[in-house]
């Protein structure tokens, strides 16, 4: 579901007060800011709101708004950054991991995980709502994760199916769907399941690696 406006500002709001744009001073005029977002100056100060209940903002009247010292080097900063990812970025990131753990998972999968890999897969090829299609194909992927049998690896894909599951995520995948495109979808689906079951790590490796570069294609815009 998309997010508000002020959402979105606080979110872009924070990604800059965390990469230390204004470090602990005071942030630009009100009229200014409004201005740069192109948004009016109530929907700004909602976003000031939920960055002050987070710690991050002060407000003194007459005064201004200030920005409280940021902790750059905590995991909720870390997080909070991550929200700006590219679609690039997370397609280079998502290349390195999952390939990786297609291998494990091939290693490592019981019968029942393997179960549920394929139920995914089956029910990814019966949607016909883009919507449906796009959570049991980010479900199949999931249950991938689950199969590695490295709980910190699938805390690392957790993150990142949070990230992708925002507004402007959806949007772009929208945009790059087609019929076509989903039946490879499920074609290449197929071959990384059958690399599992056959719990042969490389090929698992392989026909993952090659979708997601189709993915990685679509996405943006190369093919």
């Amino acid at each position: 579901m998309p997010k508000s406006a002020s959402h979105d500002v606080a979110a872009r709001l924070r990604q800059r007060i965390l990469a230390g744009e204004w470090r602990a001073g005071r942030l630009p005029p009100e009229r200014d800011l409004a201005q740069e977002f192109g948004i009016a100056r109530n929907t700004l100060r909602k976003a000031f709101d939920t960055l002050e209940r987070d710690g991050m903002l002060v407000r003194r009247v007459g005064h201004g708004t200030f920005v409280i010292n940021p902790e750059v080097d905590t995991l909720a900063a870390t997080v909070a950054r991550m929200e700006g990812a590219s679609p690039a970025d997370m397609m280079e990131v998502r290349l390195l991991l999952e390939p990786a753990a297609a291998g494990f998972a091939a290693t490592n999968a019981s019968g029942s995980e393997l179960a549920a890999v394929r139920e995914a897969h089956e029910a990814a090829c019966a949607a016909d709502p883009m919507p449906a299609f796009e959570h049991w194909d980010a479900e199949l992927h999931h249950r991938i994760f689950a199969c590695c049998r490295n709980e910190f690896l699938k805390d690392i894909h957790n993150l990142m199916r949070i990230l992708r599951n925002q507004a402007p995520w959806f949007e772009m995948k929208r945009r790059s769907f087609t019929d076509e495109r989903r039946r490879l979808y499920c074609e290449q689906h197929a071959a990384i399941l059958d690399a599992l079951v056959a719990r042969d790590p490389a090929a698992a490796h392989e026909t993952m690696h090659r979708h997601l570069k189709t993915v990685e294609d679509n996405l943006l815009g190369r093919s």
